[in-house]
């Protein structure tokens, strides 16, 4: 029986990342965008879901990343969004040194990096939650707040 190309690719990029890395699962949400941003930036990639997202000797980081839209009438730019958020797990900010926000071309190819303090994220997150109706809340942010509050970090060439 042929074997698809695709997955023969796919699975010798496991074996890779896993031992570069030892990302277990490069199907995992988020990962693959991480790591590129994670080596643009010096960090040492954390793969363990429900961790911080990288680090270094500083401390922790966590990366939020999102795909520009272009192209469309309405809804241009980019979200970043922090699910099931809560007053009892704000940890999930303040374990961090920082934000890293990487905005994407397309599902590879990088566009930009912001920083954002955690001070300035903990202050939206909580207002996020405070102004919901609901008792766990998917935290938005959007371009225009990155662009207000952050500092550009990386931008491809």
């Amino acid at each position: 029986m042929a074997e698809n190309k695709i997955i023969k690719i796919l699975r010798e990029a496991q074996m890779l990342a896993m031992s570069r890395y030892g990302i277990k699962n490069i199907l995992q949400p988020g990962i693959i965008k991480e790591m590129i941003m994670a080596e643009i930036l010096g960090h040492e990639l954390i793969t363990e879901k429900g961790s911080a997202d990288a680090m270094d000797k500083d401390g922790t980081y966590e990366y939020l990343a999102s795909i520009r839209r272009v192209g469309l009438k309405s809804n241009l730019g980019c979200s970043f969004q922090m699910d099931r958020m809560t007053k009892a797990n704000l940890e999930r900010v303040t374990r961090n040194n920082a934000f890293y926000f990487g905005i994407f071309k397309s599902h590879l190819e990088i566009e930009e990096i912001w920083k954002v303090e955690i001070r300035i994220v903990l202050h939206e997150v909580k207002r996020q939650i405070e102004n919901s109706k609901n008792k766990i809340s998917h935290v938005n942010f959007l371009l225009k707040w990155l662009e207000a509050r952050g500092k550009r970090v990386f931008i491809s060439k």
